[in-house]
Order: C-alpha cells, then sequence, then structure tokens
C-alpha cells in the first residue's frame, strides 16, 4: 500500500483492495470490469474503494438504512 493518512490519496494492490473491502480479489477485478473502481499504474484508490464497497452494499441490501462508510 502506498501509505498515507488521507484516504483519498491511499493506494492499494488488487490484493489489498480486496482484503480491506473483505471481498476476493475476482470481485475486485468485477468491480473495474464494471466501471465501479478505476486502476491506476496497478493500484486501486482507497477513496474510491470504500465508496464502492457501499454502493454494493446498499444494492445488497436494499432493505437496510444506508451503507457503513470506514472511518
Amino acid at each position: 500500500m502506498l501509505d498515507h493518512t488521507d484516504p483519498r490519496h491511499r493506494w492499494y494492490t488488487k490484493g489489498e483492495a480486496a482484503e480491506e473491502a473483505g471481498v476476493s480479489v475476482r470481485t475486485i477485478n468485477r468491480w473495474i470490469a464494471d466501471g465501479h473502481l478505476q486502476l491506476r499504474f496497478g493500484h486501486v484508490n482507497a477513496h474510491a474503494l470504500f465508496e464502492a464497497e457501499a454502493a454494493q452494499r446498499a444494492r445488497r441490501n436494499p432493505g437496510r438504512p444506508g451503507a457503513r462508510l470506514p472511518a
């Protein structure tokens, strides 16, 4: 991970992104292919990852109010 305190400037490899989001690397690849995430120099932006994960969680659980974003 390219370390930075502000998540908008933190970047993860696909494996690290999968671990942080609690999904598989295959899911990360699917989110990239579907346009939910962008890969830049082989890395995924942490802020975009958390937003994509929250959006996917909200889609899977439409009856639950909102999705939690990591602090």
